[in-house]
């Protein structure tokens, strides 16, 4: 996976660290795929089918799960999205990390969601 870097320095490949444990994982969109969101991100640049990792089952549907339009993860960005309409790439992949802390999300790589695992 390649990241972009925004302090100007080349960009690098950054490997898989460490192999997932058994059970039930599913690819999880660091970038809501839900209509609004997904108009949003790219006019703003960012390009949400390039950033998902593989999270636990459960802990995908404890992230999507309530309100039936994509649950606190999508609520969360939506409340981005109002409070910061002109938001920059760098701003919103600042905010990606924040909510992948504050969700407590653990998983493998971020990897483009059209890539084998692994690859």
């Amino acid at each position: 996976m390649v990241f972009p870097n925004w302090n100007g320095a080349p960009e690098r490949v950054v490997p898989p660290s460490r192999q997932l444990t058994p059970g039930r994982w599913e690819k999880h969109h660091i970038f809501p795929q839900s209509e609004d969101l997904a108009r949003w991100f790219e006019r703003q640049g960012v390009k949400i089918h390039h950033y998902t990792m593989p999270i636990p089952l459960h802990v995908h549907r404890r992230i999507h799960d309530g309100t039936g339009r994509g649950g606190a993860w999508n609520d969360a960005w939506r409340s981005y999205m109002r409070q910061n309409p002109r938001a920059k790439p760098e701003e919103i992949f600042k905010h990606a990390g924040e909510l992948i802390h504050r969700f407590d999300l653990i998983g493998g790589p971020v990897q483009p969601y059209y890539s084998r695992p692994g690859a």
